[in-house]
């Protein structure tokens, strides 16, 4: 227990900070809201009502639902007003800054 005490907590920002889509390139933030929307994406989209902790287990496993879900949720979360049919349209994997180099 007194382990757990010595703790401090550490703010960890999310590294990509920005999305391209269609050539345009668009601010991303990785909030409460992101998560929201991406539950929102989930259930509207995919017909599935899941908890935020479901989406990120679907994204270790390299879902491509749980990728455009949470990156569609930091797009709309960092001020951009584009309809999730649009989303899909232009979203690619390489629409991610380092993508190529993870793959």
């Amino acid at each position: 227990m007194e382990q757990m005490q010595n703790q401090r907590g550490r703010y960890v920002a999310a590294p990509i900070k920005e999305i391209e889509l269609n050539g345009k390139r668009y601010a991303l933030l990785f909030s409460n809201r992101a998560a929201r929307v991406a539950e929102d994406v989930y259930e509207q989209q995919y017909g599935q009502d899941v908890g935020y902790a479901d989406i990120l287990t679907d994204l270790t496993k390299f879902k491509y639902k749980a990728v455009m879900a949470v990156f569609y949720g930091a797009l709309i979360a960092g001020g951009t007003d584009m309809s999730w049919e649009d989303f899909d349209t232009n979203f690619k994997l390489d629409s991610i800054p380092g993508i190529k180099e993870i793959i």
